[in-house]
């Protein structure tokens, strides 16, 4: 009886005690809620927190360009994930051994698309990238990756799948949609990379990638699994026009609901759900039961 008790108590500890995950933004776009500067990335705060996670906003605002210091290696540290943005330039973070070996897992939003994948930044692919062309909106899935994660976690979805919807896009403006920034399919070829999608049918280009922890970048060996997924460049400033009306672009425009599950997908899977430590907690207390028979 008294095993039962303990078990019992420890389960309600345990699952009590979980919460939703921290995800560390990094960004060149203003926190939330700050006057100054451009807020490009607001909408990408509040989506990662409906989905119940606690973001830690010290990355944004160019905080972890060039060389860490303590504090910003504390706060990698203390991530449960890292969530990279497209909102950045890519030659301030462009300490890849820095990045690459961090024990956090890390979803490259983008971070200049696939300017920080190339091999002459952080070396997740064998060459360099380009743009989609612009009136791409779909991503095709790989032969045998349709039960990947990305797109079963907690939507099922498959291909192939609208990612955008330029049907917004201001009359008369040549720069949005820009910046499908991509490497090219032939160059994700990193011994371990496993390619989930890819866009623009002319070229073909890696547009979802997954690298395991592990992998030998060349550029230093990846401390915790990483993933690419890209984005539209949607770095215009306060003053720009990319958006919908007009209006300076954020996260948020141009993507379908599509684009936001294949999000919540990969976050879910980077990040422990409640539920399946939980599990774990039952799991912990039914074999102190069996000990205590």
């Amino acid at each position: 009886m008294k095993a039962l008790l303990y078990a019992t108590l420890l389960l309600g500890l345990v699952a009590g005690s979980v919460q939703a995950g921290t995800i560390l933004v990094v960004t060149d776009c203003q926190v939330p809620g700050v006057a100054d500067g451009d807020h490009n990335d607001d909408s990408l705060v509040t989506f990662l927190q409906g989905l119940g996670h606690t973001v830690d906003t010290y990355g944004m605002n160019k905080t972890m360009q060039g060389v860490w210091d303590a504090t910003d290696q504390q706060h990698a540290d203390d991530a449960d994930l890292i969530v990279f943005s497209r909102r950045t330039n890519s030659g301030a973070y462009n300490n890849p051994a820095q990045w690459n070996t961090q024990a956090t897992p890390l979803l490259l939003q983008s971070g200049q698309s696939g300017y920080l994948t190339r091999d002459s930044r952080w070396d997740w692919t064998t060459g360099g990238s380009a743009d989609v062309t612009r009136t791409e909106t779909d991503m095709a899935i790989k032969a045998g990756q349709t039960g990947h994660f990305s797109l079963t976690a907690v939507h099922t979805i498959t291909g192939p799948v609208k990612l955008f919807d330029w049907s917004g896009v201001p009359l008369g403006n040549n720069q949005s949609p820009k910046g499908i920034y991509n490497p090219l399919e032939t160059d994700c070829d990193v011994a371990g990379t496993i390619l989930v999608g890819t866009m623009d049918t002319a070229t073909v280009r890696g547009m979802l990638l997954e690298l395991p922890q592990g992998t030998d970048t060349g550029n230093g060996v990846l401390g915790a699994q990483r993933v690419f997924f890209s984005h539209w460049g949607y770095d215009d400033s306060t003053t720009g026009v990319n958006g919908p009306g007009g209006t300076p672009s954020e996260w948020e425009d141009y993507i379908t609901q599509d684009y936001k599950n294949v999000m919540e997908n990969i976050i879910t899977t980077m990040i422990p759900e409640p539920a399946t430590l939980a599990l774990l907690a039952a799991g912990v207390a039914a074999t102190l039961i069996r000990r205590k028979k």
